[in-house]
């Protein structure tokens, strides 16, 4: 079966499957960070192929918003404050003219999941962060050669410690098992002769304020015959990668989680739906931008069972409603975002394990459920401790020229299309039908506590 026919099938619009609303906010909901309504009507008119044109070859930022970007990283970096470094992130979360980059760095980083609790260095956490989005749609073998030399790696699984004479086996034992393979596919023998082809990394001495630096030390270095999965010779790191790549297992291992993370998580994917395109991957050498665009476009991928059948993260849950709504950026306070991401179970830079976030139903707990909703209201009504206005409504409809009688309509199109209940729905629009400001902002609160409100 080639990628053309069967489950990979490019998506055509059809009378009766058209492009419609819900399939462009389905769209921007993963592969992004939701739209907000111009976004969502220009993608409409825009059709199908044009829209995921678009998120894959994206306009660049502005010199305006470069410069933003620039004064944010240079505030974390002189300040060495964390927090600061999840302001200068979420900041892209929101405002990046690549949403579909940002939403593959966040994937990237909860798979080489890598906290600052044992790092302690902002500077290193952010080199890591501009790695990550740098290959974030590549060739996912020129990440895996970064990543082996990155600082915050080499201090994250013990890569500083890790010489000829005693090999440190954590780096090796994640590359296979979290990185690469997934677990039996490969032998402790083989996590051995690896560990061995990833010594020789030792750190600087710092200088007054300079960030940590990292070199590679020949002495250091086991260069020694090796055998890693049934290949012999005189391995480094490098081919190390080179072999693991050769395995099919990589692939279908990758693309399972992309699928996850794009398309479904409601159970495991058949090998069917996996084969071909993990096929695809190796044979256009491990292109990210080509497999994800693959997913993008296809007829799977809009098909109904796939809509609404991811959890929101926190990150895609909080950033979503501010995007969506367009809250005037005067209006957001980034830092109480961070804490909001926090407290919902989803701190960046502090990933709570080397396996990241897990994702799915954990999200969802008693706690976790209150604080989304405790954002929303924030949100919505306003947080003077915060420093948070409350949402104008009005200024919304009438900058798109939505009536009155309307803006409720509108509002459901905008945040959940059809994923609403008819009796929930005769509620909202009741409680909101005169475009009252305060009648608004109580029917927007109705539709942001809707249980699909939770699931992208």
């Amino acid at each position: 079966m080639t990628i053309q026919e069967g489950p990979w099938a490019p998506y055509q619009p059809n009378a009766e499957d058209p492009w419609d609303l819900r399939k462009v906010a389905h769209l921007h909901r993963r592969a992004g960070f939701s739209a907000s309504w111009g976004d969502l009507q220009r993608d409409l008119r825009a059709g199908a192929a044009a829209s995921v044109e678009r998120l894959l070859n994206p306009p660049a930022a502005t010199t305006d918003e470069q410069q933003i970007l620039d004064a944010l990283q240079r505030g974390a970096l002189s300040s060495r404050d964390s927090e600061r470094l999840k302001v200068y992130w979420l900041y892209r979360f929101l405002y990046d003219t690549d949403p579909l980059r940002e939403k593959m760095t966040l994937f990237w980083h909860s798979h080489f999941a890598t906290s600052n609790r044992k790092v302690g260095s902002v500077p290193l956490m952010l080199a890591q962060n501009e790695l990550l989005r740098r290959h974030a749609l590549g060739e996912f073998g020129s990440l895996l050669i970064d990543t082996i030399s990155d600082g915050a790696m080499l201090i994250w699984l013990d890569g500083i410690v890790s010489r000829r004479e005693q090999p440190n086996e954590n780096f090796a034992r994640e590359f296979l098992e979290l990185f690469t393979l997934g677990v039996g596919n490969y032998t402790e023998a083989d996590i051995r002769q690896a560990a061995r082809a990833f010594t020789g990394w030792v750190r600087t001495p710092e200088r007054g304020n300079a960030a940590p630096a990292f070199r590679f030390d020949a002495s250091r270095f086991d260069d020694g015959e090796k055998t890693f999965l049934g290949r012999t010779g005189n391995w480094n790191a490098a081919d190390i990668v080179r072999i693991t790549l050769e395995q099919p297992r990589v692939a279908e291992f990758l693309c399972r989680k992309l699928y996850r993370y794009f398309v479904n998580e409601t159970g495991e994917p058949a090998a069917e739906v996996i084969a071909p395109l993990a096929a695809e991957f190796r044979s256009h050498r491990y292109s990210l931008r080509h497999v994800v665009g693959i997913m993008l476009r296809s007829r799977h991928f809009y098909a109904h069972p796939t809509r609404f059948a991811r959890i929101k993260s926190p990150v895609e849950f909080s950033v979503g409603l501010l995007r969506a709504l367009e809250v005037p950026r005067n209006n957001v306070r980034v830092l109480a975002l961070a804490v909001a991401c926090d407290r919902q179970g989803q701190e960046l830079f502090y990933p709570p394990n080397v396996r990241g976030w897990v994702a799915g139903r954990t999200w969802i707990n008693s706690t976790t459920v209150l604080e989304r909703g405790n954002w929303c209201n924030d949100v919505i009504w306003g947080n003077r401790d915060l420093g948070m206005p409350p949402y104008d409504p009005a200024a919304w409809v009438t900058r798109h020229r939505i009536g009155r009688r309307r803006a409720v309509t509108a509002l459901l199109d905008l945040l959940l299309q059809d994923g609403v209940h008819a009796d929930d729905r005769a509620v909202i629009l009741r409680t909101g039908g005169d475009g009252r400001p305060d009648n608004l902002r109580r029917a927007l609160q109705l539709i942001a506590h809707c249980p699909r409100f939770q699931l992208a």
